[in-house]
């Protein structure tokens, strides 16, 4: 506890500086030449009672800084954005203050959690003397379920014997109260699992800030992405969308026309600043293809609040062939609307070389080269080359090396991966 041991160090520097008069001085000598110690056990306990009387007014003196101290979650501030640390602060984390011993010595303590709708927020301190510090496998457990780990970080001492981390996990149901922080570690080929009980004190619990459902929606080449619901509490903000529900999922994929999402990129802006961005993810389940992005928390004072939708990235079903028999140089063709061109196409040591430009975000993710009716892997591809072009877009040419040659080329593209501006805006009432 350092600022403890700091108020403390204060407190004694204060009273060494205590000046003594000249004339109690005198008088205190003068009574100890008068006097010889008829009673030592009396005095003796004088003293002991004065010393007593001395902590207990230091004690009461700081008594509430003892108890403010208690309440605040100590060694995290490099670890906390501006937001938690104001929360810190205010007293909002709940201290734990256990702690499990590993067999091979390492010690994980659970300092204390924050919680709130949309998290709950660990924090805790690996120390391990022979300084094989590594990231836990954990999960939280309830009488209602499991609460897995969304994101973490962490930050290591310069001796690199400790790392504190904080790490998010989904917000606990409402009636859970007993939870069990499960973890494990690997540790010279062996994994060895410990826990640590703890009870949730529900007057630390924050609730939300903003919940609301969006519906609004924005059409891109293949389908479009829905924007459902936006979760703001005190700790962060979550943002919720779907880029396929089932049917569209199972539809493309008889249809062979599927696409897997590779990149969103989405900015949250309110009152005209824009939010830092803290983890995301996208799912494929039985409800189709989900997004989330997790943001920092927002203002106090919430004016207005916007979505920014910049960029959609995937790996798309193609299944197209390009006859190459009559091939010209430079030669450009259509494939979902994105730009190819065929610079050159040769020969050289039993080997067919293809060059290609593209937009630089345009590749050809599962391609084969079909030769007088034979199917060809591409074996690599060589000689990368960008170039930025007047218009501000950079092209990006490259050759596609096939260990076989022929008479008559196809080009068969199976799966292609672009990424496509939109640069959209949706107003999120907040009324």
């Amino acid at each position: 506890m350092n600022e403890i041991e700091k108020i403390l160090k204060e407190k004694k520097l204060e009273i060494d500086n205590l000046v003594i008069p000249d004339e109690l001085e005198l008088r205190l000598k003068n009574k100890l030449n008068e006097k010889t110690s008829k009673k030592p056990i009396k005095n003796i306990w004088k003293i002991k009672i004065a010393a007593l009387f001395l902590v207990i007014i230091l004690i009461s003196y700081n008594i509430d800084i003892l108890a403010f101290y208690g309440k605040k979650l100590i060694g995290y501030n490099e670890l906390m954005d501006s937001t938690l640390k104001e929360l810190n602060e205010s007293g909002k984390g709940q201290v734990i203050g256990k702690n499990y011993k590993f067999k091979n010595g390492l010690t994980v303590t659970l300092d204390g959690i924050m919680i709130d709708d949309n998290q709950l927020l660990a924090f805790y301190t690996i120390k391990d003397p022979n300084k094989r510090i590594d990231e836990l496998n954990s999960v939280i457990t309830g009488i209602f379920g499991k609460y897995y780990m969304h994101s973490g970080q962490g930050n290591i001492d310069e001796n690199e014997n400790k790392v504190q981390w904080i790490a998010s996990f989904e917000s606990p149901r409402l009636l859970e109260k007993k939870l069990t922080w499960n973890f494990s570690l690997t540790l010279d080929g062996k994994e060895e699992s410990g826990s640590i009980e703890f009870i949730l004190d529900r007057n630390k619990a924050m609730g939300s800030t903003l919940k609301k459902h969006i519906y609004k929606s924005i059409e891109i080449d293949k389908n479009e992405i829905s924007f459902d619901s936006i979760s703001a509490s005190p700790t962060t903000t979550v943002l919720n969308g779907t880029i396929q529900n089932i049917l569209e999922l199972v539809m493309d994929q008889i249809n062979h026309t599927r696409f897997r999402p590779q990149s969103l990129d989405i900015k949250l802006i309110a009152n005209g600043k824009e939010l830092d961005e803290k983890t995301s993810g996208i799912s494929t389940d039985m409800k189709g293809i989900k997004f989330y992005k997790e943001y920092e928390a927002l203002p106090k004072n919430l004016e207005n609040l916007k979505i920014r939708f910049i960029s959609f990235g995937a790996d798309y079903d193609v299944n197209q062939q390009v006859n190459l028999k009559n091939f010209k140089n430079n030669q450009s063709i259509k494939v979902l609307n994105q730009n190819i061109k065929i610079n050159t196409i040769y020969e050289s040591k039993g080997e067919t070389y293809i060059t290609i430009t593209t937009k630089k975000d345009v590749l050809l993710s599962r391609v084969y080269l079909i030769l007088d009716g034979e199917k060809i892997e591409l074996k690599e591809t060589i000689s990368s080359e960008y170039a930025k072009m007047p218009d501000g877009t950079i092209n990006h040419t490259r050759t596609l090396r096939f260990s076989s040659t022929g008479n008559d080329l196809k080009l068969d593209i199976k799966q292609m991966k672009y990424n496509k501006i939109y640069e959209k805006l949706i107003d999120i009432p907040i009324s």
